[in-house]
């Protein structure tokens, strides 16, 4: 009875500690020996909103002079699409008559008409002073919002990293730049995120010709354990950068999770995808909506471009994305506008990005139940009820295969031994009473 109950007091520890392992591996804290830490300033893009100019321009070059205003329209909806496309939907995907002019297809190539590149967007950049080239660092981007221009972003095809880097010794951290549009969008983001439709209105500025802005914000970073590496996606309950299989951009965040989740629930429902989505250069141009697609993509806007958890009844995108390991806490603590004077600067915006104050605090994962710890749990359980160790378990085992089917065999073997004949004799050779010969007669 009593090594009954040690065998299933032990099973109950040992169960506990499992569950423990596989449920409540990882522990969440935070460190505050700050002074050693490399504090990098955020991924920064920006995005182009609206460019009356060069959508004047542009209908004037591939229409007649004679088109509809409406057109010009339809074509900002295009350039700029969000998701919505109230004008396009309207002018050429009526019922009857709808214009003869109207795009009906290929949207990425009107798109590229329209769009900014990087020297028409961006210039007199620097860093603490210290002026660079602007459009060698702020790489193209490709979002489901249209071409961005990022900063310190490892999700472009060839990052190339500014060093933007603060700590003890180097305490300052200003990024300032100036954009040409008369309407953008500035993201702050980590260095794994991508702007997109669902982006989170605390982390956009948008900016418009004639003022300046000043963003003041402070970088919480977290420090992974190298044991958490080894725990699953469920244990952790996040995903690594390299953890990308099936993604969208080079590396996994939840933002680039949430840009495949939106590129499957349009093929969905539309059976297509918008002309900014992302993809494969074949399957992508294969999945270009035309007006019909673009249309179904205009009825179903509110699910497509607004997150919600699961649970909920709401219009609205349900993914399943874990968070990024790696992701950065970024808190605004405040935005600063003011209006320029002089009419020669009305036609630019001035941004200034600056980290407020080094971070006194980081967020640390840590592992706190690993495989090893679940082998001494098991180990110290089985040897305090039942006296058992590693060794004990391999004998077991050893008990119930190896020697088992020996036994088996050596029973057979004599059953055979029983059954020789009668003739068989031992016959003694010489005095030695140990040396024999067996001889058949």
């Amino acid at each position: 009875m009593l090594v009954i109950l040690s065998w299933y007091g032990s099973a109950l520890l040992i169960g506990s500690a499992w569950d423990a392992f596989v449920n409540n591996p990882i522990s969440f804290g935070v460190e505050t020996t700050y002074t050693d830490w490399d504090t990098k300033l955020p991924a920064v893009a920006v995005c182009e909103l609206d460019n009356d100019d060069k959508i004047f321009n542009v209908s004037d070059t591939i229409w007649t002079p004679d088109h509809l205003i409406d057109l010009e329209d339809a074509l900002r909806d295009i350039a700029y699409f969000r998701g919505f496309a109230y004008r396009l939907v309207d002018v050429c995907y009526a019922p009857k008559n709808p214009d003869a002019q109207c795009p009906t297809t290929n949207y990425t190539y009107y798109a590229e008409l329209v769009r900014s590149p990087c020297s028409q967007l961006l210039q007199n950049c620097s860093y603490n002073g210290n002026e660079f080239d602007c459009c060698e660092y702020f790489l193209p981007l490709q979002t489901d919002i249209g071409m961005c221009y990022t900063i310190n972003s490892i999700q472009v095809e060839n990052p190339k990293i500014y060093p933007m880097v603060s700590n003890k010794q180097h305490k300052q951290g200003i990024l300032s730049f100036e954009v040409l549009l008369k309407h953008a969008m500035l993201y702050t983001l980590g260095e794994d995120e991508v702007p997109t439709v669902t982006t989170l209105t605390s982390s956009t500025l948008k900016l418009s010709s004639g003022k300046n802005y000043q963003r003041h914000l402070t970088v919480r970073n977290i420090e992974n354990d190298p044991l958490v590496a080894q725990t699953t996606r469920e244990q952790r309950a996040c995903r690594f950068n390299d953890d990308n299989q099936g993604g969208l951009y080079p590396h996994y965040s939840y933002s680039s999770c949430t840009v495949l989740c939106r590129n499957k629930r349009q093929l969905e429902l539309c059976g297509c995808n918008d002309h900014f989505m992302i993809g494969s250069i074949i399957t992508a141009e294969l999945r270009r909506c035309n007006i019909s697609g673009i249309s179904c993509l205009h009825s179903h806007a509110s699910d497509l471009t607004t997150l919600k958890p699961p649970w909920n009844k709401r219009p609205g995108l349900a993914c399943d994305c874990l968070p990024s390991c790696d992701e950065t806490e970024i808190t605004v603590i405040k935005d600063v506008v003011r209006t320029k004077g002089g009419r020669s600067k009305k036609k630019k915006a001035f941004v200034e990005l600056i980290l407020a104050y080094l971070p006194t605090e980081r967020f640390k994962r840590n592992v706190v139940r690993s495989r090893l710890d679940l082998v001494v749990s098991v180990g110290g359980t089985a040897g305090l009820f039942v006296g058992a160790s590693l060794l004990s378990f391999v004998e077991l085992i050893f008990f119930f295969t190896i020697r088992l089917f020996n036994n088996i065999y050596l029973k057979k073997l004599n059953s055979r031994r029983d059954l020789v004949p009668d003739r068989i004799r031992t016959v003694k050779v010489d005095a030695t009473p140990y040396h024999y010969c067996l001889i058949i007669v």
